[in-house]
């Protein structure tokens, strides 16, 4: 996370700690590799997507998007160190955060082996992070996705350069494909 221009290597919020950390980079990397439009919402005073009068949820409804993935992550502690979590909001959007997390898992199955450790849920009972409060997600307008990041997807090996790892950059690759099949116009 950049700052006034530096690297950052933890979140200035204790209470919080490593949550979401170097999710912005594979958020823009995503958004790239699916060329549509992205924001990073950092350090704000709200949860800004819990709310329906924040700027980032407000920019959202006025795109009107198809689709709408928001990238996060976690510390492990809760839903464990190798974990992706994928949410559509409730249970009954069970049928999206499913069939993408089969699609991953499927896809992980033949490749690199960092990839191939990773858990993938996307069952909503089954879920630590369920995204139920989060305005963006539970919007009717379109299908989204709440993807939850282990750090072994996001914490950087190089704290120099302290981006994320190239295995985060790898999901994001085979997430970008999945997606463009699943959500084919």
């Amino acid at each position: 996370m950049k700052f006034g221009g530096r690297v950052t290597p933890k979140l200035p919020c204790p209470e919080h700690e490593d949550a979401d950390e170097n999710a912005g980079f594979l958020g823009r990397y995503l958004a790239e590799r699916l060329d549509c439009c992205s924001v990073i919402a950092c350090n704000y005073r709200v949860d800004v997507n819990k709310r329906a009068d924040t700027d980032y949820t407000e920019q959202i409804a006025q795109w009107k998007p198809r689709l709408l993935v928001e990238i996060h992550g976690h510390g492990g502690k809760k839903a464990g160190s190798d974990v992706v979590e994928i949410s559509s909001g409730s249970a009954v959007n069970d049928k999206f955060s499913q069939a993408l997390a089969g699609k991953l898992e499927g896809a992980f199955a033949s490749s690199a082996d960092d990839l191939k450790k990773l858990a993938i849920r996307g069952e909503y009972d089954t879920l630590k992070f369920k995204a139920s409060k989060a305005v963006t997600i539970s919007d009717a307008r379109w299908t989204s996705y709440h993807i939850e990041l282990p750090p072994s997807l996001r914490k950087p090996v190089d704290a120099a350069t302290g981006k994320p790892p190239e295995t985060g950059y790898q999901f994001c690759d085979v997430l970008a494909d999945l997606l463009k099949e699943i959500h084919r116009p």
